[in-house]
């Protein structure tokens, strides 16, 4: 492994807490994390991505991105569709070797492998992650009705640390493979390609950087000094100029810039149609500009010369059901224009009011406006304000912590992780954790991120995620209990501290503060963890004849029962 590679690779295991782990499987993470974030905007974690070992069909990740959105669970296919009314798919797998050349029979042989893992009758063995992704799979191809643009996209990277000259022999290699998967006629799209040292690290350089973009912004009138805000502009853009803005190098829309707008794409409905119409007939292109309430765009960093602006950390804060219409129409936008507000501002206030105003002008509820509330930037605020061996770091912006030299990945905490442990760990809602965050939110209605919310509990619920992943990674508990992670999770906190959660803060505070200490306590929070371990044990025997835990176990109401129910047990031992 060459000096820069090999650089990179010590960088991420220190970062991702793989530093015990054998170099193969160190760089199969790094190389997981290097495609998948050059397909998904949003923090993940790659190890959960794994599909190494024995049965592995020569498969080192695989990740499935819906909507943009990367997905684990099949409830969470269910909850897209129902959503978005739509569902658009890229499916990601790579191989991943240390060795420094291409072996064309590898090439050759994950081909093989991939056609009989994509058949409705596989026949090779698999191993459990893999068999967790094929039903991933499955679950997708059932709602293949509601493939909007097409069947899903194949991706596939074989990577290695060599160099990657384009060998004929190899090439000849990729295209019979390439051609083998399309023949099974399921995809839209096949993507083969091999990857060396250079691409690799290009790829891992771009997943470290915050979003940047560059565009012209020709009609555009720079506003007066406005408290609060560096810079701002209002003008009109070429659609062309904006697709720039919110789309990847691979030609994908960036589903992170619309983390800060409150909906989701609506898909076409009457508004959404309205505004492809106004694109696709010719005679109307030229109003658009005169039709269309416009986008507003809020950046962290900006750079001008002439009129070629370069935006870094930016997000589209109001704007996202036209910003998707153009990019659906991006062959029809010759003589379209854009209204464009575009502002400058570290204040995280500014930016919060600016959403809070552009989305009302679009009648959003109110409910849909409490993600911009004050509570969002307390929990940064909070879990930021402990010392540095408890502190964890709550993501508000899509790869705000990134780019932070040395910062413990693992110590992240996105709003979808947060939502899922929160829910579980306090409401009791372990066996719907895994559904789509946003859909989660909405069963549980006003009990997640309400209006005076005190951050506590979230922080607990996240320090238990947090340190029940580091048990799993150093082999304190078997990594055969991660499908039962989340009614771990609320195991934790009926086992630790029973009875109800208090209503009253000073009481609520007093209780989040004994749990989250003995957490994490070097001694006693992987005991406590232990200790429920036979609790799990016990439920899965008595929900399965053949004591099997996987997935399909742990997603039932009577499975999370029997849990509560042996945590009762265990207390009164």
């Amino acid at each position: 492994m060459d000096r820069i590679t090999g650089s990179f690779l010590n960088e991420f295991a220190s970062e991702r807490q793989l530093s015990h782990e054998s170099e193969s499987n160190k760089f199969e993470a790094f190389c997981a994390y290097c495609v998948i974030s050059s397909e998904f905007d949003g923090e993940f974690d790659p190890v959960e991505m794994r599909t190494g070992g024995g049965n592995d069909l020569a498969v080192d990740s695989a990740a499935l991105v819906v909507n943009g959105d990367i997905v684990t669970e099949p409830e969470e296919i269910d909850d897209l569709k129902k959503r978005n009314n739509y569902l658009q798919a890229r499916i990601l797998i790579t191989q991943a070797k240390t060795t420094s050349g291409f072996d064309g029979a590898r090439i050759t042989d994950l081909a093989d492998n991939l056609c009989d893992f994509f058949s409705n009758t596989p026949s090779l063995p698999m191993s459990e992650e893999l068999r967790n992704f094929k039903e991933l799979i499955e679950r997708l191809y059932e709602n293949s009705t509601s493939f909007r643009k097409g069947s899903p996209d194949l991706v596939v990277r074989y990577v290695t640390t060599g160099n990657w000259t384009g060998d004929a022999h190899l090439t000849s290699k990729v295209a019979a493979a390439k051609a083998r998967l399309e023949e099974l006629n399921i995809f839209e799209t096949v993507d083969f390609t091999c990857l060396g040292a250079r691409e690799i690290q290009s790829l891992y350089r771009s997943a470290k950087n915050t979003v940047e973009a560059e565009f012209l912004f020709q009609n555009q009138v720079l506003l007066p000094d406005i408290d609060g805000i560096e810079q701002s502009y209002i003008g009109t853009v070429a659609a062309t100029e904006y697709l720039k803005l919110i789309s990847d190098p691979n030609g994908n829309i960036r589903k992170s810039l619309f983390y800060e707008n409150v909906r989701d794409f609506q898909d076409y409905n009457d508004v959404n149609r309205g505004i492809r119409s106004t694109l696709q007939e010719e005679h109307l292109r030229g109003r658009f500009v005169v039709l269309n309430n416009g986008i507003t765009v809020v950046a962290r960093e900006m750079g001008v010369v002439g009129n070629k602006f370069t935006l870094r950390d930016y997000q589209i804060v109001n704007g996202c059901q036209t910003s998707h219409v153009l990019f659906d129409e991006k062959d029809e936008l010759d003589g379209v224009h854009v209204p464009l507000r575009l502002i400058v501002t570290q204040d995280e206030d500014v930016t919060s009011s600016v959403t809070a105003a552009t989305n009302k002008q679009t009648l959003v509820s109110d409910e849909d406006l409490r993600a911009l509330e004050t509570l969002q930037k307390e929990l940064e605020a909070f879990f930021e304000a402990h010392p540095v061996e408890k502190r964890l770091y709550y993501e508000r912006r899509s790869k705000q912590h990134s780019s932070v030299p040395g910062l413990e990945k693992t110590r992240i905490i996105t709003r979808p992780q947060l939502v899922r442990t929160y829910a579980a760990m306090m409401l009791d809602e372990a066996w719907r954790a895994g559904r789509y965050y946003k859909e989660l939110q909405r069963i549980r209605g006003d009990e997640i991120f309400a209006p005076g919310d005190l951050p506590d509990p979230y922080y607990v619920s996240a320090v238990a995620a947090y340190r029940l992943e580091y048990f799993f990674r150093n082999n304190y508990v078997d990594g055969k209990y991660k499908p039962a992670r989340y009614q771990i999770l609320m195991a934790i906190r009926h086992y630790a501290e029973p009875g109800p959660v208090p209503s009253k803060r000073r009481d609520l505070e007093r209780y989040c503060t004994r749990l989250t200490d003995r957490l994490w306590d070097a001694q006693e929070g992987p005991a406590l963890v232990q200790e429920i371990l036979p609790v799990v044990d016990a439920a899965v025997r008595e929900t399965e004849k053949d004591g099997i835990l996987d997935r399909d176990t742990v997603r039932t109401q009577a499975f999370t029962d029997l849990m509560l129910k042996g945590v009762g047990s265990l207390r009164r031992k």
